[in-house]
């Protein structure tokens, strides 16, 4: 049987987050661009739609940073949401966690912020149109969508590099051979697209001031701004 993104981060879900920083070599600068954009346009209160939240790293983030805000997690893998809800256990932070495809994302102006992490890179291009309309309709005017994912290369040659360039470094961060493996099995359900073209996605979903906060190599911070 295929593997399919819900079965690949379901088993994934108890181990993902022990290697998470030797995976992504440059986690803190990745995640603290992402955060800092939330913190920047996150009134007192905020309600926070983290799309794709996996094991909830990225809301933990917000949460240190914003502990007065409300958190909708959502994920496709239920394995991932189970570990979401061990790792907001016990915190005064109200956390709501749903079981959702992307693509059923129909809330209109709800949320402050509307955050995802490495997890849209997953979809078709046509995927990733639609996600990020729903994702600008979601967000209130004067709140911000924010992206921090996986971006392919322009070319092949650069993809070569990206792919060379990661791959290097995580072996140098001593990564296991048997984690390597399982994480280039997971990517093999990854739909990377060029940076540029997702730029202009957030545009023509309705964003404005939409920029590139931050990149290294593949690692890119997105964000626009709802009028």
């Amino acid at each position: 049987m295929p593997l399919t993104v819900e079965a690949a981060f379901n088993r994934a879900a108890r181990s993902y987050d022990r290697l998470r920083r030797q995976l992504i070599p440059c986690f803190d600068d990745f995640y603290g661009a992402a955060i800092d954009l939330a913190v920047e346009f996150a009134p007192p209160g905020a309600r926070i739609l983290d799309l794709g939240a996996g094991t909830g790293l990225l809301s933990a983030l917000a949460a240190e940073r914003l502990p007065d805000a409300r958190l909708v997690l959502t994920d496709l893998a239920e394995g991932m949401l189970s570990r979401a809800r061990e790792r907001f256990a016990g915190r005064p932070v109200p956390v709501e966690f749903r079981v959702m495809n992307h693509l059923d994302l129909a809330e209109e102006g709800a949320y402050d912020v509307v955050m995802s992490a490495l997890s849209i890179h997953h979809l078709e291009d046509e995927g990733k149109r639609a996600v990020y309309a729903a994702m600008a309709r979601a967000v209130r005017p004067g709140g911000v969508v924010v992206n921090a994912d996986q971006v392919a290369g322009d070319s092949p040659e650069m993809e070569a590099r990206y792919w060379r360039h990661w791959h290097e470094a995580i072996q140098r961060a001593g990564v296991p051979a048997d984690e390597i493996a399982a994480a280039i099995e997971r990517q093999t359900l990854d739909r990377r697209a060029p940076l540029a073209p997702q730029l202009d996605w957030l545009r023509h979903a309705g964003l404005a001031e939409v920029e590139c906060r931050y990149k290294n190599v593949s690692f890119a911070v997105m964000a626009g701004i709802r009028n």
